[in-house]
């Protein structure tokens, strides 16, 4: 009987810890980061190939090196920290979109967006790197004017219709309706290794022009964030 009573009392004690580790795996289910990773095909598909929409409500990029090129309507946090201090206001129940130059800080991220109660966390998987095979970079104008100033890019092309109208110093008219070229006939035989501009007056247009040339090979296409209209306000100079 005594044997009887002890096993029983062994069978009810495993059981509670049987139920405690079980509670404590699923606390621990809830408390690791349930980020998602998503491939930069399909971010290339969702910003790019249809811009009139995005599943994004926003884009933070943690790296350092904003400025040496970025997602699309990307915002610049710059760091973990510097996001953290980003998420207050957000709508949790929207889907964000994370990314750096490495999984270290990218991971760091998402993770803490989760842990803040957002519920629709992605993350680029192979970060920057993987954007930059697979599609064109955004540069800021102050960032363009630098490396137009240092004669990094080999040709820049003005693919809206308005050419006429004004135009960044150097850049040629790709825009046939606007009485130029068309870009596919501009970029036969151009050196793909080079670094090119793309710029329009709207996103879809310069969007188009800049994929055409990555995925014609091109392996430093940059496209001006804000397009003419950001050269312009800068006070930069135009022909």
């Amino acid at each position: 009987m005594k044997t009887r009573i002890i096993l029983a009392a062994a069978i009810i004690l495993t059981g509670f810890i049987s139920c405690e580790k079980d509670d404590a795996n699923n606390d621990k289910e809830m408390n690791d980061a349930v980020y998602q990773d998503v491939a930069a095909t399909k971010v290339k598909t969702e910003l790019i190939d249809d811009v009139s929409k995005t599943p994004y409500e926003e884009i933070f990029d943690v790296s350092p090196y904003f400025e040496e090129g970025h997602l699309p309507f990307t915002t610049e946090a710059g760091s973990v920290a510097a996001l953290g201090q980003m998420l207050s206001g957000l709508n949790k129940d929207k889907s964000y979109l994370v990314y750096c130059h490495g999984d270290g800080p990218s991971i760091e991220a998402a993770k803490l967006m989760i842990s803040e109660g957002f519920t629709k966390v992605y993350r680029l998987e192979g970060n920057y790197g993987a954007w930059d095979d697979a599609s064109f970079v955004d540069i800021s104008a102050t960032k363009a004017k630098m490396k137009l100033d240092n004669g990094d890019f080999e040709a820049i092309f003005d693919v809206s219709q308005y050419y006429d109208n004004g135009h960044i110093p150097g850049a040629t008219n790709a825009n046939t309706a606007g009485g130029g070229s068309n870009i596919s006939d501009l970029i036969s035989g151009l050196d793909k290794n080079k670094a090119y501009l793309v710029y329009c007056h709207g996103n879809g247009p310069a969007f188009a022009a800049s994929q055409l040339m990555e995925d014609s090979g091109f392996k430093n296409v940059f496209r001006l964030e804000g397009n003419y209209g950001a050269w312009e306000n800068a006070g930069y100079p135009v022909e």
